[in-house]
């Protein structure tokens, strides 16, 4: 794998005048998502620093990655949302813009990895990077494409159907959209890497590891989501919501356990993802 570390050392021995486009390139985009209310005003300064640390520890690569999972995220969120916000506002225990704990949660795991990769530059860290983005952004995408799904979700766990937009149910149609979502980061990877001058079956492995492990994390987040995530009993509905209060009242505690929310699923999920693409590649 030591071919494939050379265009990631840009952050290392890129021009003055790279890292400030690329900083700029990150204050610019989390101001241009506080704009468009995707993000907090405290998630927008945590986007920022999350941009800037991941470019100064792998690059431009590592930018790029956080780039089009937010890119590609965000566009999705919008898409037929008139069907999907009431589903979500009903369900989802935060809805709307998204806050800092739910930035790190996605980028966190990738920032864990890189931070190794800063001191060690080992190329299996790269590809544990893409694969937390690449489970992050099947996750999302399984959810904002699944829950159009016509068939109902069916519960990993119980394979019994669940309500659309609950954690743990998955559906064909969200399978499909979470492999997709794998797979665009992977082939980002991949093309990033093939400009760089880097090719041959290494690199298609390494294409094809990143897209099973992000689908695998996706795959993961479900499980997590349908065993040990919170879900309550809404005292103004009588049905299950993720959400521990309903105008402030709170709602009678389902089944998973209190502390666990649909952050903790999404960084966990993540993180192990990644870190089973990082032991894949340790024992080759």
């Amino acid at each position: 794998m030591e071919n494939l570390i050379d265009y990631s050392l840009a952050a290392q021995t890129g021009s003055t005048l790279e890292h400030v486009i690329f900083i700029c390139l990150s204050l610019g985009g989390a101001f241009f998502a506080y704009w468009r209310k995707s993000l907090r005003p405290s998630a927008a300064w945590g986007a920022f620093f999350l941009a800037v640390a991941l470019y100064l520890a792998g690059g431009p690569l590592f930018f790029i990655l956080l780039m089009v999972f937010f890119l590609s995220s965000t566009f999705l969120s919008r898409f037929k949302a008139s069907l999907k916000d009431p589903i979500e506002t009903r369900i989802h225990a935060k809805s709307g813009a998204r806050d800092i704990v739910q930035v790190g949660a996605n980028g966190g795991a990738a920032l864990i990895m890189a931070v190794p990769f800063a001191y060690s530059q080992n190329p299996a860290y790269l590809v544990a990077v893409a694969a937390s983005f690449a489970a992050c952004n099947a996750d999302t995408w399984a959810s904002e494409i699944g829950i159009l799904s016509r068939k109902p979700p069916v519960s990993l766990i119980t394979l019994k159907p669940v309500n659309p937009g609950l954690s743990g149910g998955v559906s064909g149609l969200g399978l499909l959209a979470s492999l997709g979502g794998s797979a665009v980061v992977a082939l980002t990877y991949g093309l990033f890497q093939f400009a760089a001058g880097n090719s041959g079956m290494l690199l298609w492995m390494q294409i094809g590891v990143i897209t099973i492990g992000g689908l695998l994390g996706s795959i993961i987040d479900s499980l997590l989501g349908a065993a040990i995530q919170a879900k309550y009993i809404s005292h103004e509905t009588g049905q299950l919501t993720e959400k521990p209060s309903d105008n402030n009242k709170p709602n009678r505690l389902y089944s998973g356990l209190a502390f666990v929310n649909n952050d903790f699923v999404n960084f966990a999920s993540s993180l192990l993802a990644a870190a089973l693409v990082l032991i894949f590649f340790k024992f080759q």
